[in-house]
């Protein structure tokens, strides 16, 4: 216990993820804006500087010395105090402009460079950017611009930028408190759900939002799974009280006959009374192995058994095999043979077991209509295997109560079988990803299997 005792709570972990997340993306922002401004504002100013010392030469090209002389004058004239243009000498001494002192002689070689400069009329000197021509003269001409403003402007924007970090940090966290309490409260609704069906009541459920996001479907699939609980439970509970019901009955006469047969003294009567007891044996046996059949098939276990096989041979061979039963309760059974192999990837024994239970009840409850049929009919991506009859059929809200375990719909339960049949049918159906139908055959009952050529996995 001692291990997890000072972890960071999972709303304090989410929030400070998500200022983190806000911080890194707007410092990524902010610094491609802090590179971008810089290099603009360097290059802005790199063009200021050559496009004034081109103007400068290109005076002094077509009117000598006087023109150039002129033209610097003007420019301290009109230009703004940042600006620095000077005529030097060979030496570096200055003939004209506005520069507070010399050049030192390793300063004068053509080109662009940064240095520190005092103008005429300034205490300090300033960082500068300054390009140098030599003037076939042999003097030097100098013109640039004081730095200065681009320095306090880029010194603004860090302060500017970092205050932004600052309040991008912020505000991350706090989006991330209120993120972290959403999540933590939909997260503690599951949570008090989960809690309430661990205390036993299955009849909680987890409450959705509406908003159709992750946490509503999550909450859908979890409701759709204790509905599935519950209803498994229900069916456990008729399982059990049914199964108690159902094997009474063959358990007494299975004793009544022994006991009978036992105290017979007749070699003839006592045979009669043996071949009773195997009877009812025989008929427990059946009950509990439908029973695991069902069970077997609602895991999904047997799934490795599966094969490819035709459907079509299939029902002809168990439509044949049922067809004198059929003749004996006077009816015909006639099986639609499709035209073509039905491929089908299946447990062929099993879904053999699920035609024969649906022929029987066919054979047994719809015989009296004259006629059986049997189809099989291929659809897109499946396969669809139908029996149909002309008998009394199933009424439309005993249909729930038919495919239930043990569900007969013969209320006095008089007659031959335990209720079954058709929920084998369905929970076959279930381990190939199909389903059982029950529908009107106008008059009859019309049951359809339909199966995925291909189970999902």
């Amino acid at each position: 216990m001692t291990r997890y005792r000072h972890r960071v709570p999972t709303t304090l972990r989410i929030a400070l993820l998500a200022g983190l997340l806000a911080l890194l993306s707007s410092l990524a922002v902010i610094g491609f804006i802090y590179v971008r401004t810089h290099d603009e504002a360097v290059a802005s100013l790199h063009r200021q500087v050559a496009e004034q010392s081109r103007v400068l030469t290109d005076v002094y090209r077509s009117g000598g010395k006087p023109a150039l002389d002129q033209a610097i004058a003007d420019t301290l004239t009109y230009a703004d105090p940042q600006t620095a243009v000077a005529l030097l000498d060979g030496r570096g001494r200055q003939l004209a402009g506005n520069l507070a002192g010399p050049l030192p002689a390793e300063a004068l070689q053509e080109g662009f460079r940064n240095a520190i400069i005092r103008l005429s009329g300034q205490p300090t000197p300033h960082q500068a950017q300054i390009v140098l021509r030599r003037l076939s003269g042999g003097q030097w001409l100098v013109s640039g611009r004081l730095v200065g403003e681009g320095l306090a402007f880029r010194a603004t924007l860090e302060r500017s930028l970092l205050l932004s970090l600052i309040v991008a940090a912020l505000l991350g966290l706090l989006c991330g408190v209120v993120l972290a309490h959403y999540v933590s409260r939909r997260i503690a609704n599951i949570s008090a759900v989960a809690d309430r069906i661990g205390a036993r009541d299955l009849s909680q459920r987890v409450p959705l939002s509406g908003a159709g996001d992750s946490f509503d479907r999550l909450g859908q699939q979890i409701n759709a799974m204790l509905d599935r609980i519950s209803t498994l439970m229900e069916e456990l509970r008729l399982l059990t009280d049914s199964l108690a019901h159902d094997l009474r009955s063959p358990a007494s006469r299975l004793r009544a006959a022994a006991q009978a047969a036992a105290s017979a003294t007749d070699p003839a009567e006592q045979e009669e009374l043996l071949a009773s007891v195997v009877r009812n044996a025989d008929a427990l046996i059946r009950i509990l192995t439908t029973v695991l059949e069902i069970s077997r098939s609602e895991a999904l276990t047997s799934r490795n058994q599966f094969a490819w096989f035709d459907v079509r041979e299939l029902a002809a061979e168990l439509a044949e095999m049922y067809d004198p039963l059929a003749d004996e309760r006077g009816a015909t059974l006639r099986f639609e043979r499709p035209d073509a192999a039905v491929p089908l990837f299946g447990h062929r024994q099993l879904l053999a077991q699920a035609l024969s239970n649906l022929l029987e009840n066919a054979v047994r409850y719809g015989a009296v209509g004259r006629e059986i049929v049997v189809r099989v009919i291929p659809v897109d991506k499946g396969v669809r295997i139908q029996v149909a009859d002309r008998g009394p059929g199933i009424p439309q809200d005993r249909r729930e109560e038919a495919l239930r375990r043990f569900g007969r719909l013969d209320s006095s339960r008089s007659d031959e079988g335990a209720g079954l049949g058709l929920a084998l049918v369905q929970s076959i159906a279930h381990l190939h990803g199909g389903q059982l139908l029950l529908d009107d055959n106008r008059p009859g009952l019309l049951t359809t299997l339909q199966l995925p050529a291909q189970p999902p996995r």
